[in-house]
């Protein structure tokens, strides 16, 4: 079984909002049996089955371009902070 986080963050993201499988599956049409398959990583789901899974949870799939992941989960890990999670680099001074 090989880790999947997107996965991993949507069985998370249904466990905070208090749904079990079956509930989950009952919005999604399917049985509470492949749900916990694509859970534990038994079953590679369809990409609009992914995105149905993460809308129905309050959730946007995004794709992002690799050079701005950085700032991304900068801008996540800090989203409940008071400080900004990402400033822009400071421009290095020509007299240096």
């Amino acid at each position: 079984m090989k880790e999947n986080r997107l996965i991993e963050a949507l069985k998370t993201a249904r466990q905070a909002k208090g749904l079990k499988q079956a509930e989950l599956g009952a919005k999604l049409g399917l049985p509470q049996s492949h749900l916990s398959n694509i859970e534990r990583g038994g079953i590679d789901p369809r990409l609009s089955t992914v995105t149905e899974m993460a809308r129905l949870l309050d959730l946007e799939p995004m794709l992002i371009p690799r050079e701005l992941v950085p700032a991304v989960r900068g801008l996540l890990r800090g989203k409940s902070d008071d400080a900004p999670a990402w400033v822009a680099e400071e421009e290095e001074d020509d007299d240096a």
